[in-house]
Parts: C-alpha cells; sequence; structure tokens
C-alpha cells in the first residue's frame, strides 16, 4: 500500500516568543525551513537538475541525502542506499550542503551492506538491478528471477506508453530460509507480521523481503508459475535460466517474487512515487494484472499472445465470491477512498484486477491510463488526496464514471478464463 508522510511524522511547530520578539530557537527553525524551501526549488540544484545532498542534525544524531520534500512540519530524505528518512523539522537543529549532487551508494556497496545485516551463511547475488540475499546456494537463483521479473514489467510499461526511466539506485531483495527468520526482521523493520504474511514490499526502505521456507516446494506449483516455465523455456528456445530459476522456488514464493517486484519496479521506474496518496486500486491492480506470464510476455495492449493474460484467481472470485454483493457504484467506491480494501478486502483485489485490466487491454484505454497515471505523478504528494479530487482527476480521464462502469462490467462478461 501507498502511504505519505507517516501521520506520526507530523508535528506542529511551536514558537515561544516574549517581549523580544521570536526566541533564538524559532529563529533557527525559520532559517532551517527557509532553506529547505530552497532546496526544494531550483536553485538547490545543480547539475543537470540533480539535487544536492544536504545533512541535518537534531543534537544527537546527523542524517543526509536528498531532499524529497518537506511541510512546515516535517521533511523527508533519501539516502544513498535509498530509504527514506521522516524527520519533524522542529527537532532539526543545524543543516549543511555536503555533495553538489546526488548520487545512490555502489552496487559494491549494496552488496556490502546487505551480507553484514542478513545471518551467517547467507549468500548475496547481483545482477543489472538487483542485489539479493539469499540461504547459501540459492541467492544467484534468486536474483536472476528478481531481474526477468523487473525485465518483463518494464516491458510492460514502456510498450503501453509509459515514461519508465532507471532507478536511481540498486534495488534490494531478502529471501529468508524460514518463517521465524523472516518474522524477526519484520519485527526490526516495523512491518506488523502474522502468519499468513509472505513478503512484502516496504516504501520506506525500498526493499522487498519474504521467506522461502523448504517445506513450501511440497506443496503443489501454482498455475501461473507453471506457465511462467512453459513461457520462458518457449522464449528461451530450450531450458532458460529464468525457468531453472523458478523451478528452484517454491510457486507460493514466486507468485510473491513477482507480485511484491512489481510493486517495487513500479516505485522506481517512474510509475508512482514513493510519497503521497496512490490511491490503493492502482498499486494492487496493476500488481494483479501483472501476475499472470501472458501480460508480462506479450507486447502492446490488444496484441496477440499464447499465455493467458487473465488472473485466474482474481477472476474467478470477482465472478463468483463478488457478484452476489456488487452493486452499481461500486466502482465509484473504491475510486474515492481505500475503505473497500479494509472492508471488502478480496472484493476490493477482484475489482482492482477486473478493471485495470479492463483499462490496460487496448491501445487506446491505456493511453488515457498513462495520462491518469501522470496526473497522479503530477500531484503535491503531501497534499491529502479528498474522495471529491480523486473521483474528479478519475473522471476527467476517463470520463462519466457510472457509464464507463457499464461498459466495463459488460466486457468482463464477455471474458473467459481459461
Amino acid at each position: 500500500m501507498s502511504s505519505a508522510f507517516p501521520a506520526t511524522c507530523f508535528h506542529k511547530l511551536t514558537s515561544r516568543t516574549g517581549r523580544a520578539g521570536l526566541s533564538v530557537r524559532s529563529l533557527c527553525v525559520i532559517t532551517l525551513a527557509s532553506f529547505l524551501v530552497a532546496a526544494c526549488s531550483g536553485d538547490a540544484f545543480a547539475g543537470g537538475n540533480r539535487p544536492r545532498v544536504i545533512e541535518v542534525s537534531n543534537g544527537d544524531d546527523s542524517f543526509s541525502g536528498k531532499l524529497i520534500a518537506k511541510t512546515s512540519d516535517s521533511v523527508c530524505l533519501m539516502d544513498e542506499f535509498g530509504s527514506l528518512k521522516h524527520l519533524p523539522l522542529s527537532s532539526l537543529k543545524s543543516f549543511r550542503v555536503v555533495a553538489a549532487e546526488y548520487n545512490g551508494a555502489s552496487t559494491t556497496a549494496f552488496r556490502q551492506k546487505l551480507q553484514k545485516e542478513v545471518p551467517a551463511g547467507y549468500d548475496v547475488a547481483t545482477s543489472a538491478h538487483y542485489v539479493v540475499a539469499g540461504t547459501k546456494g540459492r541467492a544467484d537463483a534468486y536474483a536472476e528471477l528478481f531481474e526477468e521479473i523487473y525485465r518483463q514489467v518494464d516491458t510492460f510499461y514502456s510498450v503501453r506508453g509509459f515514461d519508465t526511466t532507471r532507478p536511481e539506485v540498486p534495488l534490494i531483495a531478502i529471501v529468508f530460509g524460514t518463517q521465524d527468520e523472516f518474522q524477526k526482521y519484520c519485527e526490526k523493520d516495523g512491518m506488523l507480521w502474522t502468519k499468513d504474511l509472505r513478503g512484502y514490499y516496504s516504501l520506506n526502505t525500498n526493499r522487498v523481503a519474504l521467506y522461502d521456507d523448504a517445506s513450501l516446494l511440497k506443496r503443489p506449483r501454482t498455475a501461473s508459475v507453471e506457465e511462467a516455465i512453459v513461457a520462458a523455456d518457449r522464449v528461451a528456445g530450450n531450458r532458460s535460466a529464468l525457468s531453472r530459476a523458478l523451478a528452484s522456488v517454491s510457486g507460493q514464493t514466486a507468485d510473491t517474487i513477482i507480485h511484491e517486484t512489481t510493486h517495487q519496479v513500479g516505485f522506481n521506474i517512474g510509475i508512482h512515487r514513493r510519497i503521497g496518496q496512490t490511491p490503493t486500486w492502482v498499486l494492487e491492480g496493476l500488481a494483479t494484472v501483472l501476475e499472470p506470464p501472458g501480460l508480462r510476455t506479450r507486447g502492446k495492449a490488444g496484441s496477440k499472445s499464447g499465455n493467458s493474460t487473465i488472473n485466474a484467481e482474481r477472476m474467478n472470485w470477482f465472478n463468483s465470491e463478488y457478484e452476489g454483493r456488487r452493486q452499481p457504484g461500486d466502482l465509484a467506491k473504491l475510486i474515492a477512498t481505500d475503505d473497500m480494501f479494509k472492508n471488502q478486502t478480496l472484493d476490493a483485489y477482484s475489482l482492482s484486477w477486473a478493471f485495470t485490466w479492463f483499462m490496460t487491454e487496448t491501445p487506446a484505454r491505456a493511453r488515457k491510463f498513462v495520462d491518469y497515471l501522470q496526473t497522479l505523478s503530477e500531484r503535491d504528494p503531501l497534499q491529502n488526496y479528498t474522495p471529491e479530487q480523486r473521483l474528479k482527476d478519475f473522471q476527467t480521464a476517463f470520463g462519466d464514471i457510472a457509464k464507463l462502469e457499464v461498459e466495463f462490467i459488460r466486457s468482463l462478461d464477455r471474458v473467459d478464463a481459461k
């Protein structure tokens, strides 16, 4: 799910005034705020519009990185490893520019950092875009799988007219060998762990974390993983490296990697912003649309493919469990707020998948979807995204939502999920 600055990071500025006017402390805060305003504008950029690196201190600790955004209460910095740090402005006592341009850490630095974090006996492998940790002897296969999913997701967006960019930093993924190790990592990372949690992508750390317990290999493979293996071999003309990588992990693990990597890639190639209030239906709709291999391995919207483009699991829920509850106006509810994900979680996922699939299946609709995502990316990420504004932006892009819902439902009625 997406989030703006976490609410816990917002603190009101409190200034004490006396007969002499503003206190020294208040003046320091104002000066710092003025500098950070400049840091968000053109005069803080150098070398082809690349942001400077600043260092701020609260007196006890120092934090450095490029300024992502600020409010009157807080700032967000991204460090050289791609992690976001949200800091209350009132706690900061000093600042300075430490570099004229922001550059992420090297792949070698990422690898060394990750090797120190993971348990003993873990390997760390690298690929063109990824640094991946896994149990001994398995990291290379995981890295190849993450890299291939990256390539497929990037291609999906590019051929549909999305303006993609290269990630600013290498992408990290950790595949733990046991559920216990994964649980400990979740607790340290501030992630609410449950027994059913298989993995997640963190907006703050920019990492994917999951586990691939050996017991999972004993369970039957999912159809989507089998299709992906066949598709990879068909493209390669023989048993491909991707096929071997998929065969070495459980079906559940492969599904988790595909889903969470789709989130991670989208947030790193310019499709989504890591701060802001991107509607959940957009994030989960795109992630579930890209779960079946047919869409990731074929060309432009509407082109022929030998592989299924339908997410059978979501389609089956849409046509069976959700159908009896579905009401006219549900699409507007999904667009206006994220409440449906809280109250009707699986219904929300299936509806998000179905509508996103509908919008990306033809070139004409895909172009409208690209324009809509551009509108989302250009929003002020720190402004509250009200239900009224969400509906307005949606209808500006796609037209009357009630008419579109009728067309969308009729189109889904004609789809056969094989």
